[in-house]
């Protein structure tokens, strides 16, 4: 999706990086309304709660993490770029040498 956006490849890890970070604790909340549904609101103000107290700490993290991704991914590209080619992460007009 990113390729066909045109997005950079330092901005495509980093969205990545950061959606799977928020999509874990999505989850999480998710599963935690489940089994501990709200007594009056059901399982969306149970997801709410969950989601919204989770929503605090874990976006900052998502961000933090997002760019340390790009870091570690821009030094793969840098000092090791074939690995990034042979697992089809990345081709070559992508990679800056």
């Amino acid at each position: 999706m990113a390729q066909t956006l045109k997005l950079s490849f330092a901005v495509s890890v980093f969205i990545a990086a950061s959606l799977a970070d928020l999509l874990t604790y999505v989850t999480t909340s998710i599963q935690l309304a489940w089994a501990f549904p709200d007594p009056l609101g059901g399982f969306a103000a149970s997801f709410l709660k969950f989601a919204g107290i989770f929503a605090i700490t874990q976006i900052p993290l998502a961000i933090s993490e997002g760019l340390l991704t790009v870091v570690i991914f821009n030094a793969l590209a840098r000092f090791n770029p074939q690995e990034l080619k042979d697992m089809n992460v990345v081709s070559t007009p992508e990679l800056r040498a």
